[in-house]
């Protein structure tokens, strides 16, 4: 595949109003970040403690619920940025209801049900005023989904006066309407500002990355760092660092991320956003969370052998974020994408490792095998002249 570049600012034809390439992210979507990844953090603590076919359904239960909403918050402040005081106000109210959710997350399916559906029922409705406050052309677009998020928040409160099945089913219901919502309503009445996007899921990337440390904090309880604690940690630090690598690549891929979404017209430019950056970003982010949970369970004891859950966990969670990474890759069209599947496939040979070995040697082969692909990647790119230029000059883009 292939793909011309051209220079930062140029739109398709049927564009009808110029992009504002100085929207950038601002401090309160920083901090409101910071409370949704308190979520992730309650999510991996749960899934450490719940490593069942049952906890997997709960936790993607509660994740896509959190990231849908997600996404329509950052859609919001792309769209509108919170400058003024009502906005601002309205927003810090959706903060809150994004920590009530996360301190009844552990419990969302056993006592803490209706808390949860509550506080879902927040977020969503200061979501739509948000939107209703930004004129009548941003209303009218959140009045085509708004429908499908508070029903959904009404089957979560619903869920929690039942037991057993139909609590899931339930769940299940308000995952399905969100799935449905941008397939019925699409996605065409937003002007996408694409730097402003880009560099709201970067930021966001690197906090929920950085929920890997916090989970090596949890995982010792407090114990002593002894030699092998430390060795462990150190080692552990190399799967964050180059899954970090892997995602930004000194800024490079960014640049492309917001050239690829520049060159297209309005409509294009909602719909590749919605495949890219929420879709895409669902396995990385899933993965993330997985690593997290395992890490907790390979700090404690590094030379033991590691239980086949959180083997299985460790493995699949860095497998989940190489193939979110070569889906992105594919949808932008910004970067290779065999050899991340390749690695995807191989993090799994990585388990007998750690769960006939040592949880250390799980922890070190992916590692190396991470850094492969990396290498591989850096070679790639050099050979094929894949390359970025500065802002102001053009971007080459030559495909596989």
């Amino acid at each position: 595949m292939s793909t011309e570049a051209v220079p930062k600012g140029t739109r398709g034809a049927g564009d009808d109003a110029p992009l504002d390439d100085k929207a950038r992210v601002t401090t309160l979507e920083l901090f409101f970040d910071l409370a949704f990844v308190f979520n992730f953090t309650q999510l991996a603590r749960v899934f450490s403690d719940r490593m069942t076919p049952v906890g997997v359904l709960q936790i993607l239960l509660i994740f896509w619920l959190l990231w849908w909403m997600y996404g329509g918050y950052a859609w919001l402040t792309n769209h509108v940025p919170p400058h003024g005081k009502h906005q601002r106000l309205l927003l810090l109210l959706g903060m809150a209801s994004f920590l009530v959710i996360g301190l009844t997350t552990p419990n969302a399916f056993d006592g803490d049900g209706v808390a949860f559906g509550v506080g879902y029922l927040l977020i969503v409705s200061v979501h739509a005023a948000l939107f209703a406050f930004s004129g009548p052309s941003a209303a009218r677009n959140m009045l085509r989904i708004a429908p499908f998020h508070v029903t959904g928040a009404v089957l979560i409160i619903c869920a929690g006066f039942l037991d057993g099945v139909p609590v899931y089913l339930c769940w299940g219901g308000a995952v399905l309407l969100e799935i449905l919502a941008p397939v019925i309503t699409g996605v065409s009445g937003f002007d996408l500002k694409p730097g402003h996007f880009v560099e709201r899921h970067g930021l966001l990337m690197i906090i929920a990355l950085g929920d890997s440390f916090l989970a090596l904090g949890i995982g010792t309880d407090g114990a002593p760092a002894g030699l092998s604690v430390v060795t462990t940690a150190v080692l552990i630090f190399v799967i964050p660092a180059c899954l970090w690598w892997v995602y930004f690549n000194e800024s490079e891929k960014a640049r492309r991320a917001e050239v690829a979404l520049e060159r297209q017209d309005a409509a294009t430019r909602s719909r590749m956003a919605l495949s890219a950056f929420f879709y895409a970003h669902v396995p990385m982010l899933l993965g993330l969370i997985l690593i997290a949970a395992a890490v907790k369970k390979t700090i404690a004891h590094p030379f033991a052998q590691l239980p086949l859950a959180p083997s299985l966990a460790l493995a699949g969670g860095v497998a989940l974020y190489l193939a979110g990474i070569a889906w992105f890759h594919g949808i932008l069209k910004i970067g290779p994408q065999r050899f991340h599947f390749a690695a995807a496939a191989l993090a799994f040979l990585t388990v007998p490792a750690g769960h006939f070995g040592a949880a250390v040697g799980e922890v070190m082969s992916l590692g190396a095998l991470i850094v492969c692909a990396l290498f591989i990647e850096h070679r790639w790119t050099k050979q094929s002249g894949h390359t970025c230029y500065a802002p102001t000059e053009k971007l080459e883009v030559v495909g596989r």
